[in-house]
């Protein structure tokens, strides 16, 4: 680029800018800049120049500005300076606008517009057919006409144009529809349909849980005992004393069985469709645990496993030094799908319970 374009192009932006001449230019603006944000009021009266000096001093100091950011400074003076010109414009064409309208000429204004309105005359002639004796009429000597006043002010205002009267109202009107009621006959009472509430207490209640909850314990005992024995069988059939550790555990992870003679503790409880039903086999099995009807244990690979316990009185447990320990268990649901997986678990072997509705109503007959 020849030197004459660099230097045209350097007379409105130069990034290399002398670093004094730069600080010269800004502090000048900074200090007109709190010139003009204090001297406002000032420059709001009449006569006063200040706002255009602000403005010429700025251009003076623009021709210096060679970079964007301080070019930022300046356009904000601009902008304020162009507000404070529009609040003044507005001053001198309506007054002070903060002084409001002043009442005194403005009822004088009214007062010569209603004097000099039309029919005056006819306001003169009814004010003399009065009663001279009434002195207390507020209105005597009145001569101004305020139905003119009234007339003029609201006319001006209307900017609605005349429109028929059957016009006035809302512009969209949704009919609405009566909605026709049918009137039924009075049904006829028939006391045999009637159904007689059930009286329920707090024993029924916590009865019919314990039946509920004995019943479904029971019921699991008794699979736990037919899936081991059942299970023992069909292993001991397959496999010998020559097979390999590999193919032994193959084959009793197939049915279900550990080398310990139990049942795997997760692949009893777990239900593969259930997460729900899971932690309430986790909870039947646990009480089963706790009346000394199943023991848990584990196997050589450390899989906890179920097995059937050894039923003995509590003196013959003590005398041999049977402790019990109580394991708090906890199952989540990333847990139970873990579980599953590691498993590959597919069929619950506690079969799905379905949800049971039972009918409490019966019907009675009203005797009269």
């Amino acid at each position: 680029m020849p030197s004459s374009q660099r230097n045209d192009a350097r007379k409105f932006y130069d990034p290399d800018q002398n670093p004094q001449e730069r600080r010269g230019v800004l502090g000048e603006f900074r200090r007109l800049t709190t010139t003009f944000n204090t001297s406002r009021d000032t420059y709001l009266q009449s006569g006063n120049t200040g706002i255009l000096q602000t403005i010429r001093k700025a251009d003076e100091l623009y021709v210096n500005v060679k970079q964007t950011s301080d070019a930022t400074i300046d356009s904000r003076l601009l902008a304020n300076a162009a507000d404070l010109s529009h609040k003044k414009a507005a001053q001198l064409t309506l007054g002070d606008v903060n002084a409001g309208i002043d009442v005194d000429e403005f009822v004088s204004k009214c007062i010569g517009y209603m004097r000099h309105g039309p029919d005056l005359s006819d306001a003169a002639s009814r004010a003399t057919q009065r009663d001279p004796n009434d002195s207390d009429d507020p209105d005597e000597g009145d001569a101004m006409n305020w139905e003119w006043l009234g007339r003029a002010a609201c006319l001006q205002c209307n900017t609605r144009p005349v429109v028929s009267s059957w016009l006035l109202g809302p512009l969209s009107v949704q009919k609405r529809t009566r909605q026709l009621t049918q009137r039924r006959e009075n049904e006829r009472f028939d006391a045999t349909q009637v159904i007689r509430p059930q009286e329920l207490r707090q024993e029924d209640l916590a009865q019919q849980q314990d039946v509920s909850l004995s019943e479904t314990c029971n019921t699991i005992f008794k699979l736990l005992v037919k899936t081991i024995f059942d299970n023992i069988d069909e292993v001991t059939g397959i496999l010998s004393e020559e097979d390999s550790e590999e193919k032994k555990h193959e084959v009793m992870d197939k049915y279900n069985i550990c080398d310990d003679g139990g049942v795997p503790l997760y692949k009893f409880c777990i239900n593969p469709d259930s997460f729900g039903q899971s932690v309430e086999n986790l909870f039947y099995v646990s009480f089963l645990v706790r009346d000394g009807a199943v023991g848990v244990s584990t196997d050589s690979r450390g899989i906890p496993t179920l097995h059937k316990a050894d039923e003995r009185p509590p003196h013959e447990t003590q005398a041999m030094g049977i402790e019990k320990y109580q394991n708090i268990f906890s199952l989540d649901f990333e847990s139970w799908r873990e579980l599953i997986d590691a498993f590959g678990i597919e069929k619950a072997m506690i079969p799905h319970r379905e949800e049971r509705s039972e009918d409490t109503g019966t019907t009675w007959y009203a005797g009269g």
